[in-house]
């Protein structure tokens, strides 16, 4: 909500000291461009290290606050080692997307910092195939 009062402070005083209107919708435009490129890069990035990630059986363990964040981590045990999940874990129907009773398959990162569970390759897998097809949609549009 602060963000929204910021944004129309800042082209409100924009407007006063007479900035073009065609100015304000370029940099907004600028704006959410910049901000796709940044998202898709992202998962682009947690794709790539899915893909050298290590597959695991684990066991549920958890729901807890991340030390590094403020989101609220799944946890998994490997051979006695608990590690958290990359991404947050899912915050709606918790006693039924993970079951401490249910075995899971994980992917165990290359550093053994982290997994991924099968909410996170699925957030990676389908937001890079998105994330390139828009940026080659994109791409197709603007050069005909």
């Amino acid at each position: 909500m602060e963000a929204i009062a910021v944004i129309a402070v800042i082209v409100v005083l924009c407007l006063v000291i007479g900035v073009k209107p065609i100015f304000l919708v370029f940099a907004g435009a600028s704006l959410i461009i910049a901000g796709f490129a940044f998202s898709m890069l992202f998962l682009c990035f947690f794709f790539v290290r899915l893909l050298f990630a290590k597959k695991h059986k684990a066991v549920f363990s958890r729901i807890d606050k991340s030390p590094t964040s403020k989101f609220k981590n799944a946890y998994y045990i490997i051979d006695g080692t608990e590690y958290p999940n990359i991404f947050p874990a899912e915050s709606f129907l918790l006693s039924r997307l993970y079951r401490k009773d249910k075995g899971y398959t994980v992917f165990l990162s290359r550093n053994k910092k982290f997994v991924f569970d099968r909410f996170a390759c699925i957030t990676c897998t389908v937001g890079t195939v998105i994330g390139i097809a828009c940026a080659v949609g994109a791409v197709c549009i603007f050069t005909s």
